[in-house]
């Protein structure tokens, strides 16, 4: 009666064996062979951005916000990444001039509260950061509440 109890978990054991050892093998990559044309393209296409995480992207945005005097509060966010091959304006500042760039960036949208306790936090900022994760400009707009 006890060796019934071991049988199925021998069976199953047995048969995950089986399965791994008949599994073809890992391909093995040759890492001595050096290209470089394969080397360019990976550093053409780094980009510190790539590193940052969400709060980092947020905060560098938000403090450069509050550094130009502008009210933040926001109820969510959303960060987008984009790419433009050749120098294209990528958004207009509140002065007015045009913010050109080449490369990887980031757009940084915060959205305000639906309902704001302050008239003043009710914008809709969009924040420009660079492939190093520098700020390259931002705009604002006003949100008409319902």
């Amino acid at each position: 009666m006890k060796n019934k109890k071991y049988v199925i978990p021998i069976i199953l054991f047995l048969a995950a064996f089986m399965i791994g050892c008949s599994a073809r093998p890992p391909l093995a990559l040759d890492v001595s062979r050096t290209n470089d044309d394969d080397n360019d393209k990976a550093h053409e296409g780094y980009s510190a951005i790539m590193f940052m995480t969400d709060l980092e992207i947020i905060k560098r945005a938000t403090d450069h916000l509050k550094s130009h005097g502008e009210k933040v509060a926001f109820e969510e966010t959303e960060i987008s990444i984009h790419h433009c091959d050749t120098e294209t304006v990528i958004c207009t500042d509140p002065k007015g001039n045009r913010i050109t760039y080449k490369g990887d960036y980031l757009k940084i949208v915060f959205y305000p509260p639906s309902k704001p306790l302050n008239p003043e936090y009710n914008k809709c900022f969009t924040v420009y950061l660079d492939q190093e994760g520098d700020v390259l400009g931002y705009t604002s707009q006003t949100v008409q509440g319902d």
